[in-house]
């Protein structure tokens, strides 16, 4: 079975030139797969210095937000079979092949195992950070039919059974999609051994700028649309202390007090941005 790899990027040409690489080492032999590259910011070209492989093709979607470059791809995929990652990420060099085992062995998605690793220069608390809270892959997947798009692999079918990603979400958009495929019956499994590695954001204010993305995509999603009363039982269950953190046996004390504070801080920041987009006029932070 051959497979069309998505990847959206948008001023990221050093991290996709990594991803590439990558690609081009996969046990799965280069004729069995493309790359289709999306470049989400119209008005900035590929530096000549950027070989492309010969076989990937790169587009340019000029509406903006990464969900809108992943429909291009799929509407340009040749394969039976897609596979989403992103520019930042570097896939193992048995990805593609793990993946379609799954796929071939009777799942419809898979969404696939992501490892964070800490850059050269990175901060501490903010890896500590990433690599404790974010992309709980196996439990989403097995708990909540829900997968991001930073690995996963899906029956090209299935995208044109279930629509397009939700453009006008500015995060989230992969929850969803993948979601409306497992309500609608279809099997997704978790992939342990298909694995891509995801660079942890090297500073805090990255987890700040995150934050307020995320927070843009849940008010259009649905706090928006909210009464009063339920705004603020969101808000005040939102910004509760978390505890529990302090007493996790995983992470060493002085590391529960950081990320305590840490979240804190972050979920704060979250409901002013919601905040300042009801009451202010704020334009949302899409990227």
């Amino acid at each position: 079975m051959k497979v069309s790899v998505i990847i959206p990027t948008y001023k990221s040409w050093d991290l996709l030139s990594k991803c590439l690489r990558a690609l081009q080492n996969q046990s799965l032999p280069k004729e069995q797969f493309e790359i289709l590259i999306v470049n989400n910011d119209p008005f900035e070209e590929k530096p000549a210095s950027i070989e492309l492989p010969p076989n990937a093709t790169l587009f340019i979607q000029k509406r903006p937000g990464s969900y809108s470059a992943r429909n291009l791809g799929i509407e340009q995929s040749k394969f039976p079979i897609l596979a989403f990652t992103d520019a930042d990420c570097i896939p193992d060099r048995n990805w593609l092949e793990n993946g379609i085992k799954h796929i071939k062995s009777g799942s419809d998605l898979v969404g696939g195992r992501v490892d964070f690793f800490k850059e050269k220069g990175g901060d501490d608390l903010t890896f500590l950070f990433e690599k404790t809270f974010n992309f709980k892959q196996k439990r989403n997947v097995e708990e909540r039919g829900q997968s991001i798009t930073a690995n996963l692999f899906c029956r090209k079918e299935i995208a044109n059974e279930i629509g397009p990603f939700s453009e006008n979400l500015l995060s989230g958009g992969d929850f969803e999609w993948t979601k409306k495929a497992t309500d609608s019956g279809y099997k997704m499994t978790y992939g342990d051994d298909t694995l891509v590695l995801h660079p942890a954001r090297k500073e805090f204010k990255s987890l700040v700028s995150k934050k307020k993305r995320t927070s843009g995509g849940m008010y259009y999603r649905f706090f928006g649309g909210y009464s009063d009363f339920k705004k603020l039982k969101f808000t005040l269950n939102i910004l509760r202390p978390r505890i529990s953190l302090l007493f996790r046996k995983d992470i060493q004390f002085k590391d529960r007090v950081k990320l305590f504070f840490a979240v804190w801080y972050l979920e704060w920041i979250g409901v002013k941005e919601m905040y300042m987009l009801a009451h202010q006029g704020k334009s949302a932070q899409r990227h």
